[in-house]
């Protein structure tokens, strides 16, 4: 039974929600996300029984989404994958993932309707359309049913105990109201107890998102999303092949696959390559209204590409820890590779991992494979906060420690 001063966090990541199994009069490919049954049953868990109500009344629950939950960039608009992305077009992907998954809308409107409960959404790459006002109050409405009845609304504010690093502006960049917050400008949230929160993108040059200039004005002089780097190549290349090989933006490490891909499928991986490489030199080396490139970015990510910077952030999450000696434990996302991660001398790194099916090549976890990992934190006033990596198993055994 949870102490009556315990508060708790639930946190999840790349969940990836798109436009549903079916979308635009086809089987959808570009959905990732097919465990829409156990993350209700998931979200009715962590709002009921002793995490419902104990003898001192509600028992605070927070949930809290770390980025790339909702996949925008998986969505296309008549077959199409924009890379100019107004507000209108921000609000059409949404209302599609919306339709898409109508069991967890509902899952999240009862968690969030319950007392003591609340939601948090941490922008992460594959979501800066939160980035637009109008995105952030539509998903408000969506989720939290006074606002859906007109009772709240979403107005600006900060998210308590929100370590507040973002640029120009901030107070504007974030929908809020008691039940929902939707955090999209800056990279952390920080917690009693010596916890922060990060996705973790901005630890990677090729997807870091610009918090102070989210938008850019296109040569039509309508705001467009300020995209990174990596973003263009989901848009243009990987969503493109992924009519061809479903698979391709779910095997890791990418340098191995190729490798594989040389001998058992040469012709497609050629054209991967090649397409790659032309797309990068093109939206990195040719300038565009639509676009925001510079050298220096264009250095980091080749210095990071050639070093084989993205495997598990777990070196950036020491290096954190290390410039940060507040923090005890550090909580990415991001990489899809779940991780607990204690060091000797007692400080923590869990990476929340993905709810999508990956194919890892690493002969330390050879195969296809899913699992469906959170981060379970205790806060209680005075100490320093329990965490742990776990997994979702099912009503019965609804949850365990997760073993890497």
């Amino acid at each position: 039974m949870a102490n009556p001063a315990d508060k708790f966090k639930i946190i999840i990541s790349d969940c990836h929600l798109s436009a549903g199994r079916f979308y635009e009069g086809h089987l959808n490919p570009h959905e990732d996300f097919h465990f829409d049954e156990e993350m209700c049953r998931f979200f009715d868990y962590f709002s009921s029984g002793e995490y419902g109500e104990g003898p001192a009344g509600p028992v605070e629950v927070e949930l809290f989404l770390n980025g790339d939950y909702l996949d925008f960039l998986n969505v296309p608009l008549g077959g199409e994958f924009e890379e100019a992305i107004t507000e209108e077009i921000a609000l059409q992907k949404l209302e599609a993932i919306i339709a898409g998954h109508p069991k967890v809308m509902e899952a999240l409107r009862r968690f969030a309707a319950k007392p003591g409960k609340s939601i948090t959404y941490l922008v992460g790459n594959h979501d800066a359309e939160l980035c637009f006002p109008k995105v952030r109050e539509r998903i408000v409405r969506e989720w939290d049913p006074s606002a859906r009845s007109g009772e709240a609304s979403a107005v600006p504010g900060g998210s308590e105990g929100a370590a507040r690093s973002g640029g120009p502006g901030q107070s504007q960049s974030i929908a809020e109201n008691a039940k929902v917050r939707v955090i999209a400008d800056r990279d952390r949230v920080r917690w009693e107890g010596g916890v922060e929160v990060h996705h973790g993108n901005q630890f990677e040059a090729m997807n870091a998102l610009n918090f102070e200039r989210p938008t850019i004005n296109s040569f039509m002089n309508e705001p467009v999303l300020n995209l990174p780097w990596g973003s263009f190549y989901v848009l243009k290349i990987i969503n493109r092949l992924k009519w061809e090989r479903e698979y391709i933006d779910k095997v890791r490490p990418v340098r191995l696959y190729v490798m594989i891909g040389l001998v058992m499928d040469p012709w497609f991986t050629i054209r991967f390559v090649f397409l790659s490489f032309f797309y990068f030199l093109k939206t990195r080396f040719i300038y565009s209204s639509r676009r925001d490139q510079s050298l220096r970015d264009t250095a980091a990510i080749l210095k990071q590409e050639a070093a084989n910077h993205f495997l598990d952030l777990e070196r950036q999450a020491r290096r954190h820890l290390d410039e940060n000696p507040e923090i005890r434990t550090v909580i990415f996302g991001h990489t899809h590779k779940p991780m607990n991660r204690v060091f000797p001398d007692g400080k923590q790194y869990i990476n929340t991992g993905t709810w999508t099916k990956m194919i890892n090549l690493d002969w330390r976890g050879l195969g296809s494979q899913f699992c469906l990992t959170f981060a379970f934190v205790r806060i209680r006033p005075g100490e320093d906060a329990q965490c742990d990596l776990r997994h979702w198993v099912g009503e019965h055994s609804p949850h365990k420690v997760f073993q890497s």
